[in-house]
């Protein structure tokens, strides 16, 4: 039950956050994602501090340091995608927008595919095939 309450709650938030977002961009533009990024960051803070003490983080950090420079890593890489969320909504709908990049779970389930050796079974297949075929409807 709790694992479904997480679900249903993250599902909310990000669907309501990206309206918001949508609304932001029409007020102000590209420049929304320096206060989404401020609005965000603090929230992580304050999670990761409640749940791990900042001696375990620290400590993680020394004992893989390769591990700590892979998250940096997808931190960049998941902001810089932000950015191009935010300058997409200034352009399209956010009916679109959301959707098409709420696809990337098709470009993991590949990469892990490959690199990790993770099963693709015939239920994710079907999810790829028809996450293609919403990419090409809410493209047109």
């Amino acid at each position: 039950m709790g694992r479904f309450l997480i679900i249903i709650g993250t599902f909310a938030f990000w669907g309501i956050g990206a309206f918001i977002s949508k609304i932001a961009t029409n007020k102000i533009g590209v420049q929304g994602v320096f206060w989404y990024a401020l609005g965000y960051s603090p929230i992580i803070i304050l999670y990761s501090l409640m749940f791990f003490k900042l001696k375990n983080i620290l400590q993680s950090a020394q004992t893989s340091k390769i591990g700590m420079g892979l998250a940096i890593l997808a931190g960049i890489l998941s902001a810089l995608g932000m950015v191009g969320v935010y300058f997409l909504l200034t352009r399209k709908e956010v009916s679109t927008i959301t959707p098409l990049t709420a696809l990337y779970p098709v470009l993991t389930v590949i990469l892990a595919f490959i690199f990790l050796r993770e099963n693709i079974t015939l239920a994710k297949l079907i999810g790829i095939f028809l996450s293609l075929i919403a990419i090409y409807l809410l493209s047109k």
